[in-house]
């Protein structure tokens, strides 16, 4: 009976201790100060799953104050079908919601005109990452950063570009293990690009995804690190799920955690009412 009681007071002082540590880390929900808003997800007009309508009404159920609907630029096809239906769909709702695309390079630093104005388009989002960048896995490190740095400022130049998507969505290259193989004068190079051409930066919760040989717990001290480096340069920020289907919409805990980390708060974010 000794030993049972034993065993049952031991497990308990354990669960205390792991109740006691996830109170602490989860400390940043309690005082977050960050909109609610997932701008970025694809529906079936690319290769999403679930189409406009049940994305929008997802991210409502899910109480966000807003969403935008980012369908690979090159996937459309009419693209004033979808912008129109963006828009429809949106009257049924009483959240926010955004019109947007994302654009990736169609060749070496060079991104597609959408006609982001003619179109009626609220948002655009540039992935570095497309067909140009495909051969980049026969290249040493030095190399894929060198091109990268040139990608990252023909996407702050472009004027029709509001939100650099993923930002270094690198870990999938062999040279690249982990956050910490990103050279600092390239990180730097981003914020300063980025500043002067008036992007956002997002950060989006899946970037777990893009390095696979990284500890979850390590990369994310990494990269609330370069956001932290990126808010104190004077950038803000945009805060997206990157969701291919309607489970996915508004899950941007991780995102909300790095920037409240980081130090941000809602007037670093944002301000989807400007669009």
């Amino acid at each position: 009976m000794r030993c049972h009681s034993k065993r049952i007071s031991l497990t308990w002082k354990v669960r205390k201790d792991i109740v006691k540590r996830r109170i602490k880390s989860d400390k940043w929900r309690v005082k977050l100060d960050l909109p609610s808003i997932d701008l970025h997800t694809h529906s079936v007009y690319s290769d999403g799953k679930n189409c406009i309508r049940d994305m929008i009404r997802q991210a409502e159920t899910n109480g966000l104050d807003a969403v935008a609907i980012t369908d690979h630029y090159h996937k459309i096809g009419n693209l004033s079908q979808y912008v129109n239906e963006i828009k429809e769909e949106a009257e049924n709702f009483s959240i926010r919601v955004l019109v947007g695309v994302e654009i990736h390079p169609i060749e070496d630093f060079t991104l597609p005109v959408v006609g982001k104005r003619t179109h009626g388009i609220d948002l655009i989002l540039a992935d570095p990452l497309g067909e140009a960048s495909s051969h980049l896995n026969q290249l040493d490190k030095e190399r894929i950063l060198e091109y990268f740095a040139k990608m990252y400022k023909s996407i702050c130049e472009n004027p029709e570009v509001d939100i650099i998507a993923h930002p270094f969505n690198l870990g999938r290259f062999e040279e690249i293990r982990s956050f910490s193989d990103i050279d600092s004068w390239l990180l730097e190079h981003i914020i300063k690009e980025a500043r002067k051409g008036g992007k956002f930066l997002e950060v989006m919760s899946g970037m777990s995804w893009w390095y696979p040989r990284s500890r979850v717990d390590l990369f994310t001290r990494e990269y609330s690190a370069f956001i932290k480096e990126a808010l104190d340069g004077g950038v803000k920020f945009s805060i997206g799920s990157d969701a291919h289907c309607v489970h996915g919409v508004g899950n941007i805990s991780w995102s909300r955690k790095v920037l409240w980390e980081a130090g941000a708060t809602r007037n670093d974010i944002i301000n989807v009412e400007l669009y």
